[in-house]
């Protein structure tokens, strides 16, 4: 007599049980999907601003590089200038005019990028790249901090322009941080070869010891805005090995691997 009673009931308990069950799990998804999207768009966010920040160093360290030899040049210039009187007339004429041309390009280069040191930057100046000093440099300021590193340098420097320098000297230097901080104790080969006409870079870490959380790979998404900007490509990831590379070729075309280091 009492299953015909409650036979209605528990198969109206049932339907509701799976109902709430069901609306349930479509705002679980929908949420997933919101967490997911928003993951996204800040990735997108993030790796944008790492382009815009690495856009703002090439233009600041350009600004340095620039108006060193555009002060160079007003220099000499001005010291002609000086004996303009034993100099014939047209030579004269032609050395004010280029004194006139440097000075004003170095004033128009003040006012244009100089700004970057105040607000394009979080870092201050000194903070940034230091202009076009040896990469021989680096090298010996990394192994004196203890880090192991085999190095093989080709080519004049002097012979690539200075941009390409600068972006070597970038690049040799993030991936020997990215070392120290996810390899650390793990010797490191850094091989360069400048052109032209081609430079190259390649800074292998064989050893795939961790030493802490992976990094975000924003500091190598800016650093493939800089060697994109030259024509260039730049290649990051896993050896077969384990361990762990960074290949650019400055200028050379090629697919760029965005994987995070």
């Amino acid at each position: 007599m009492g299953d015909p009673l409650y036979s209605p009931l528990a198969v109206l308990l049932v339907a509701l049980a799976f109902g709430l069950w069901a609306d349930s799990r479509r705002k679980l998804v929908t949420s997933l999907a919101d967490q997911v999207d928003h993951l996204q768009v800040e990735h997108e966010l993030r790796a944008e601003a790492a382009r815009l920040e690495e856009r703002t160093r090439i233009a600041a360290e350009m600004h340095d590089v620039l108006a060193h030899r555009l002060t160079v040049i007003a220099l000499h210039t001005g010291a002609l200038q000086q004996r303009g009187a034993t100099l014939p007339g047209p030579v004269a004429d032609r050395i004010g005019l280029l004194r006139t041309a440097s000075t004003d390009a170095l004033d128009d280069l003040r006012d244009v990028l100089g700004a970057l040191r105040r607000h394009g930057s979080a870092e201050p100046a000194d903070a940034r790249e230091p202009g076009l000093r040896a990469l021989s440099t680096l090298l010996d300021e990394a192994r004196a901090a203890g880090q192991e590193i085999d190095a093989a340098v080709e080519g004049d420097a002097g012979a690539v322009p200075a941009s390409h320098r600068l972006a070597v000297h970038r690049l040799v230097q993030k991936a020997l941080t990215n070392a120290r901080k996810h390899a650390a104790g793990a010797r490191v080969r850094v091989e360069v070869r400048y052109g032209p006409p081609e430079s190259t870079v390649v800074v292998r870490n064989p050893d795939g010891r961790r030493s802490g959380a992976a990094g975000s790979g924003y500091g190598l998404i800016g650093l493939a805005e800089r060697v994109d900007a030259l024509g260039g490509c730049l290649a990051y990831g896993p050896t077969g090995a384990g361990g762990w590379e960074v290949t650019a070729g400055i200028p050379q075309d090629c697919r760029r691997n965005e994987g995070a280091a």
